[in-house]
């Protein structure tokens, strides 16, 4: 459950939000045009006179937890009068009459395309006007900084969407149909909001979409380099970060813009989903193993540091033993940071759910589970070239033991990947940058003691010009 403590008086929303940082943004900005109409937000749903719940689909299991979550929520709604149940997000864009057959007591429907309606859709459910459906089809909606947005995410760290929709066909993706077309926010719009981010005291703007390397290919205006070198004129925001990346967008001029601006983190997320040629092909993705390795050398080429993490599906349809094993094989060669993985599952409306050499689901889990064993012994292997080099930690909460801080490195997107475990005796001010010396190295975490104040170049975020 999402909330903080609104002003007293008027009614009040509680939020859960399920998915991706994307979706978050959605949720925000619903947060910040409820509080303008009077609304203020809870975290404790028996207080809330509305519960919103934010839906996502993208698999199986996104949509097992929006289940569990809207289940929790159902109870809620029987148990108290005068109560609304909201379901947005991409699940009932895709299929409303189902969640209406398995959870009568939600009273309105909102698709992503419904965002800047939240409040009529409330008022609507609060009034009891029946149960309500997605009104708008996704791409009719693109939010621009105007619209007030309330920041879930701690106030040192925020995502920037940069960009809604996904015009890529993978078979397997049901995102073009929950969200429409890509379509790119203006530049002057997005510099403008990272402007106002930062006089909130933001440091951390991660830029986000479902494909933040597509940027600008909708409008010929300018792409994902331009967009990067002016938001790098952005003063006091120490760190912008990409997510979300495709690898047929990452082009030289990005390369160029990552490496020659020292406030962009030598950091790329992109998810390779498969090495194998023929699996890729039947995702209807471009690209094979020796393709990306080829990407990742001129990375590191370029930024001798950078932080690559990717995402990989196993189990599509047609991936036998051989074909995961070049995956395997792909893994171990590319030596990537961080890497997750998720099992396949056939999305209704998809191509691939209609494909022949479905693969059992036993089987599935397993090859996921190898995948991570070997990921996981890779991720030690990049995480001890650290031990006795220093770098810049953001500081965001108390660690389990006394003296123990924990915060992130330029390496570390929120969330999904590791952490800094700091050995400080006086508390940090949570949200400053501490500088710290690596002294131990763990799977997904780095160990480390203060080693001054954070004012030198931190390797990967500073001090770069070296691109080769």
């Amino acid at each position: 459950m999402m909330g903080r403590p609104g002003r007293p008086g008027g009614r009040a929303v509680g939020v859960i939000s399920l998915g991706c940082p994307k979706n978050l943004v959605d949720t925000e900005v619903m947060l910040g045009l409820l509080a303008g109409a009077g609304f203020r937000t809870v975290s404790d749903p028996d207080r809330a006179d509305v519960l919103l719940v934010n839906t996502c689909c993208f698999i199986e299991a996104a949509r097992q937890e929006a289940t569990d979550a809207l289940a929790e929520a159902a109870q809620w709604r029987r148990k108290g009068e005068g109560r609304a149940l909201i379901c947005a997000g991409c699940w009932p864009e895709m299929d409303a009459a189902a969640l209406r057959e398995r959870f009568p007591e939600i009273d309105a429907f909102m698709g992503p395309g419904d965002v800047a309606d939240v409040v009529s859709v409330v008022e609507g459910a609060l009034t009891g006007k029946g149960t309500q459906e997605p009104q708008s089809p996704p791409s009719a909606y693109l939010f621009e900084e105007d619209a007030p947005r309330l920041q879930a995410t701690p106030p040192w760290t925020a995502y920037l969407k940069i960009a809604d929709g996904c015009s890529h066909r993978c078979r397997f993706c049901t995102i073009p149909q929950a969200r429409g077309r890509y379509r790119s926010r203006t530049r002057e719009a997005i510099v403008r909001e990272a402007r106002d981010m930062s006089q909130r005291g933001v440091r951390e703007i991660n830029l986000v979409a479902q494909d933040t390397t597509a940027y600008g290919t909708d409008t010929g205006e300018c792409d994902l380099g331009d967009l990067l070198s002016a938001l790098a004129r952005v003063e006091r925001i120490r760190w912008l970060r990409l997510l979300y990346g495709h690898p047929s967008g990452i082009t030289e001029k990005l390369i160029e813009a990552m490496a020659a601006h020292t406030s962009v983190c030598d950091y790329l997320d992109v998810p390779f989903q498969h090495a194998d040629r023929d699996v890729l092909h039947k995702m209807g993705r471009p690209g094979d193993a020796d393709t990306y390795l080829k990407l990742i050398e001129h990375l590191r080429a370029a930024m001798p540091d950078i932080a690559i993490r990717s995402t990989f599906l196993v189990g599509f349809p047609g991936e036998g033993e051989d074909e995961f094993r070049r995956l395997l094989d792909f893994v171990e060669a590319a030596q990537l940071d961080r890497t997750g993985a998720f099992c396949y599952s056939p999305e209704q409306g998809t191509a691939a759910a209609e494909m022949d050499d479905q693969v059992p689901s036993g089987i599935a889990q397993e090859r996921y589970h190898e995948l991570m064993t070997l990921q996981q012994r890779v991720s030690l292997s990049r995480n001890e070239r650290w031990v006795g080099r220093e770098l810049d930690v953001l500081m965001e909460s108390p660690g389990e033991g006394d003296g123990e801080w924990i915060g992130r490195s330029f390496r570390d997107a929120p969330e999904i990947d590791g952490t800094v475990k700091l050995r400080r005796r006086r508390a940090p001010r949570l949200g400053e940058f501490v500088r710290a010396r690596v002294v131990a190295a763990e799977p997904y975490d780095l160990v480390a003691e203060t080693a001054g104040r954070a004012s030198r170049p931190a390797p990967g975020s500073r001090g770069r010009g070296r691109r080769r």
